[in-house]
């Protein structure tokens, strides 16, 4: 019998104006659809995921981007990763509800610590360790090689295909415009190659008309939890498709972007290596639906945030006629990919389950790149070292290099030289202010020190449709080469997510509906559902890996 559950999937960049376009593409309809403020002072991905899930303000955890100025004194100019740096002392949601006796599944979810969830934790696919292979193009005469895996299988084109020899199948044809999923040699340890998804995805293709061969990339994935070795049997001979092929878009190695003049295959071709990326967090997602147990399934999927990053600019202001045809093409696929997400999810769970599907943020379209240090170091709050980089021990403040929206300022030198931050923000409005639509506006947030004497709590939120970039080496302002963003924090209406819900079964929610009123309002629900909460913590052994 399927289990009565909570299905809470986080569709990582899908704001609300983003999912009106894709709504009349989609299979069905939806109970509830709301708007969900951003996080402030900075709604980048692991910041909000973390209120998400701990239903906690940034000023109770501290984590405030992507990566973000160190909180070690004496280094100003240092960054900590957050999804390295997060808080392991604060309990997430699904720490909370094995404290209450439930049970939990995970896919691709961060901040699980399995050991602290004991045997309430079924199954957990943790899929972003550290990568051994990067996506990459190879040509004819190149090969394939991950050292670490024992691979190096050479490449050659044919007539209608491309080739690989010297894999554990012998010489594979691929044709083009095909994926295949080679698995890797038997020697591959575990240790290194992970538990499950031992293959590689590589897809054949011509670029610019030459045959080519792309590779997904690798990252282990390892598999904890009770259920463990179920899971690592599934989906063995499958590659998880968890490294951003975009990447290679970013460097045009796909072929000339549409904004290079391209006429829009090296975008056709980045939405096939992204729909290797869908089916893979989609097979995970759907095989732990399939499984018995776990009252509260927590999800992970990233395609839209992937896919925004490098294309929402084209499809919903585009200005030409090969980006009005991408448009279309842009957002059918997302429609699809969306579609096939929440039917098939929504097919594997019972009437009285209940299925929430939100973001962690909007995204902003994307025009110019601007360089705030640039304004500063012109106007003598910045002063540059004999390499070309910030001196901290002569400036008067800075945009951080974590480009996380933090403003480093010297209080003890702006106020010798009769400056405040709200000077500051006037010196950059008169800079590049005039070409830009709006003006740059200071966001208090929580105070940081980065020692030195470097202590601030703004942070710099730009015009609309402008990305900050700090290094002094980008120029003012130039052509921005993404065409989404969510750095920092404003009103406008494209950083506002969405919340989504296929069925009327459960409470309203209240509005405006924040990221932090989620957990709560969900996991009170939970114990609804099943009763008194046992509040106790189960005593978790150490997990031994599946083999």
């Amino acid at each position: 019998m399927k289990p009565r559950r909570l299905l809470w999937l986080l569709v990582d960049g899908l704001s609300l104006k983003l999912f009106r376009l894709l709504e009349p593409e989609l299979p069905l309809a939806f109970a509830r659809i709301l708007p969900l403020e951003p996080l402030s002072p900075n709604c980048q991905t692991p910041p909000s995921l973390f209120s998400i899930w701990s239903g906690l303000p940034v000023a109770a955890h501290g984590l405030t981007g992507y990566t973000m100025p160190a909180r070690q004194h004496g280094a100003p100019l240092a960054m900590d990763d957050a999804f390295v740096a997060w808080p392991r002392d604060i309990p997430m949601v699904w720490d909370r509800w094995a404290r209450s006796g439930g049970t939990v599944r995970t896919c691709a979810v961060p901040f699980v610590q399995p050991d602290r969830l004991g045997p309430a934790l079924l199954s957990h696919s943790h899929v972003y360790g550290p990568s051994l292979a990067r996506p990459q193009v190879l040509r004819s005469g190149e090969a394939l090689v991950i050292d670490a895996l024992g691979i190096r299988w050479s490449v050659e084109a044919g007539d209608h295909c491309m080739r690989l020899t010297g894999t554990p199948q012998g010489c594979v044809e691929i044709a083009f415009d095909t994926t295949r999923h080679l698995r890797l040699p038997e020697s591959a340890a575990p240790s290194l190659a992970g538990q499950t998804h031992r293959a590689i995805a590589v897809r054949a293709t011509r670029i610019d008309g030459e045959p080519c061969l792309c590779s997904l990339g690798f990252q282990p994935v390892l598999i904890q939890g009770e259920h463990a070795q179920a899971r690592c049997a599934a989906l063995q001979d499958l590659a998880y498709c968890a490294a951003n092929p975009a990447r290679l878009y970013v460097g045009s190695r796909l072929g000339r972007r549409i904004d290079e003049d391209g006429a829009g295959e090296a975008e056709a071709l980045l939405l096939d290596l992204l729909d290797c990326v869908h089916r893979s967090f989609l097979d995970d997602l759907l095989w732990t639906l399939e499984s018995e147990g776990g009252d509260l399934v927590v999800a992970y999927y990233p395609l839209i945030d992937l896919l925004s990053h490098q294309l929402l600019r084209q499809v919903v202001e585009p200005r030409t006629a090969s980006e009005f045809a991408l448009a279309g093409s842009v957002l059918r696929r997302a429609a699809t990919w969306l579609g096939e997400l929440f039917v098939e999810c929504g097919a594997r769970l019972t009437p009285d389950s209940r299925f929430i599907a939100h973001a962690d943020h909007g995204m902003m379209p994307i025009v110019h790149e601007v360089c705030p240090n640039q304004c500063l170091l012109h106007n003598g709050w910045l002063v540059a070292d004999a390499t070309g980089d910030i001196d901290v021990t002569r400036s008067l403040a800075f945009y951080h290099p974590a480009e996380n929206g933090w403003i480093a300022l010297h209080p003890e030198r702006m106020a010798s030289a009769g400056l405040s931050p709200e000077d500051l923000v006037e010196t950059l409005n008169r800079s590049p202010g005039a070409a830009l639509d709006g003006r740059f506006e200071l966001i208090e947030g929580p105070p940081h020190s980065a020692g030195q004497g470097w202590t601030s709590t703004w942070y710099l939120q730009p015009p609309a449709r402008v990305r900050l970039r700090a290094s002094l080496r980008y120029p003012l302002m130039a052509p921005a080469r993404k065409g989404g963003d969510h750095t920092c924090w404003s009103d406008d209406p494209w950083l506002k997510g969405v919340l989504l819900e296929p069925r009327a079964n459960s409470p309203d929610w209240t509005q405006p509906l924040e990221l932090t009123d989620l957990a709560p309002a969900l996991l009170g629900w939970l114990r609804d559902m099943h009763g008194s909460p046992v509040h106790h913590m189960p005593t978790p052994p150490r997990l031994a890996p599946c083999t």
